[in-house]
């Protein structure tokens, strides 16, 4: 017979984990699979459609009983899945933490080629406005950049990179 969610959960957590210097109590960590930053994820089984869910947002579920949407780590350890360590927040609760604790960069710093997925720089944003402005069609330009011709017209206009 196979383990219940919560059975292969709690086999996946040490709770003799770290305590924080501004924690009372020490973190319980998830010692499974864990994304880039360190977040722990479980797989929920064929009963939940085989999907992969934030061990701390399941563990917070366990106590609430429902799936809250956002969970922030009071102990800010992002592998602590103990439910006291943990509270429910907004997206923007959670991305203002973020940007408080150094998490994630500043949104006026957040632009053009800092962008982790940016394909163009500040420079190429200036030689496509001076190509353009030089008389070559959108296309054209668009074309050796590896772009479509839609987005050479919003950076023309400075419907976007509208900083440089």
């Amino acid at each position: 017979m196979s383990k219940s969610l919560g059975e292969r959960f709690w086999e996946k957590v040490d709770c003799a984990g770290p305590t924080q210097p501004h924690m009372q109590t020490c973190c319980w960590q998830w010692t499974a699979c864990k994304n880039q930053d360190g977040y722990g994820r479980i797989n929920l089984g064929m009963q939940h459609g085989c999907r992969l869910e934030s061990a701390h947002r399941l563990s917070l579920s366990f106590v609430l009983g429902y799936m809250p949407e956002y969970v922030m780590h009071k102990c800010d350890n992002p592998a602590c899945v103990r439910a006291s360590h943990l509270k429910e927040g907004t997206h923007s609760e959670n991305t203002k933490e973020a940007y408080d604790k150094g998490r994630q960069p500043k949104r006026k710093n957040y632009r053009g080629s800092n962008v982790h997925n940016a394909r163009l720089t500040e420079n190429d944003i200036l030689e496509i406005r001076r190509r353009y402005e030089e008389g070559e069609t959108q296309e054209a330009i668009g074309e050796s950049y590896g772009i479509r011709q839609s987005h050479i017209s919003q950076i023309v206009r400075r419907k976007v990179w509208a900083h440089v």
